[in-house]
């Protein structure tokens, strides 16, 4: 990860969007997008909690 992509959180990175895509876990990923509260200001994902993002945002 750069420095302007870093993680907010490194310890829980294993159950952020971006990693969860890259191990291809879809049955997860579709649970923790189900209901979207937080967007990441990374890449722009968004996930139902922010323990699921590297750089939680809003939403707007």
């Amino acid at each position: 990860m750069t420095e302007d992509t870093a993680c907010s959180s490194c310890e829980e990175h294993q159950g952020h969007l971006c990693e969860l895509e890259s191990q291809q876990e879809w049955d997860i990923i579709r649970q923790v997008t189900d209901r979207p509260a937080v967007r990441c200001e990374n890449c722009g994902n968004v996930a139902n909690s922010a323990k699921n993002v590297c750089m939680p945002g809003d939403l707007e």
